[in-house]
């Protein structure tokens, strides 16, 4: 038996009020994990034939925590995946996991065994748990809406852009523009009515490229200066948060001195599988 790690109660009077909580503890776990900022999303390449892209790998990140009057003496977990599930963790004070996972890993069958997420337990210090999932499986979507073995996102544009071809790009391509105010539409599906999910956008970062505006039906939500002192493809250059159909949007500042910006991808934590 895994031995457990004992943390100080939260609280003070922790023994007696330990003695006494037959309550499981409330475990702070979102339904879905986040993408991480300023991390790369691997080369991806592209099946002319089938006309779609393979699959692609990136990180996700879970974070958790958790309350109780007792106070928490300790958080386990453990990889979900098609067939299985992998042993528990150790108990500890550990509140985050970060791990590379891939849109697609054959979930149709015939190939890996897909990872689906995380299983987080909570332990008070009265011994009650409390357990939770916490999904981590992205769907990554290519600057024309294409994805591997998924339904694609509509996507329309305004302004001036071109294809840039570079085996750096993820699937080999990219959206490039110089022009101030082109701008990219993604219309991020609603095939999660009620549930938040996670979502990414991937660019280039490099010496001469330049600010874009970050919208969600057409309110802005965040500028991103896509500038870095060396090349970096296929980069996470923003993070958030959507729950049902919304439109994501990219324009381009037109930066003074470095006006292109490159748009890649968008990732998608929305996607709802079998697991």
């Amino acid at each position: 038996m895994t031995a457990l790690a004992v943390l100080a109660p939260t609280l003070a009077g922790g023994a007696a009020t330990a003695a006494a909580d037959t309550t499981p503890p409330v475990l702070d776990l979102p339904e879905r994990g986040a993408f991480v900022r300023l991390t790369t999303i691997s080369a991806t390449t592209f099946d002319a034939e089938a006309n779609w892209p393979l699959s692609s790998s990136l990180q996700m990140r879970a974070q958790w925590s958790a309350t109780d009057a007792s106070g928490i003496c300790g958080y386990s977990y453990r990889e979900v995946l098609d067939d299985q599930t992998r042993p528990w963790t150790a108990w500890s004070s550990t509140k985050s996991v970060t791990r590379t996972v891939s849109d697609y890993d054959d979930q149709e069958g015939g190939g890996s065994d897909k990872f689906w997420g995380y299983d987080v337990r909570a332990r008070d210090c009265a011994g009650n748990i409390a357990t939770d999932f916490v999904r981590l499986a992205p769907v990554v979507y290519q600057q024309d809406g294409l994805a591997y073995r998924y339904e694609p996102l509509v996507v329309s544009k305004t302004g001036s852009w071109a294809i840039t071809n570079c085996a750096c790009w993820s699937a080999g391509t990219a959206l490039r523009t110089s022009s101030s105010g082109a701008r990219i539409n993604f219309s991020m599906p609603a095939d999660l009515a009620g549930s938040a999910y996670p979502v990414a956008l991937v660019m280039e970062r490099a010496p001469d490229r330049g600010q874009a505006r970050v919208l969600v039906d057409g309110v802005r939500v965040a500028t991103v200066d896509t500038r870095a002192s060396s090349k970096v493809h296929r980069s996470i250059v923003w993070t958030g948060t959507l729950q049902g159909a919304h439109t994501l949007s990219v324009v381009n500042v037109g930066t003074s001195g470095r006006p292109r910006i490159d748009v890649d991808a968008v990732v998608s934590g929305a996607y709802s599988g079998s697991a």
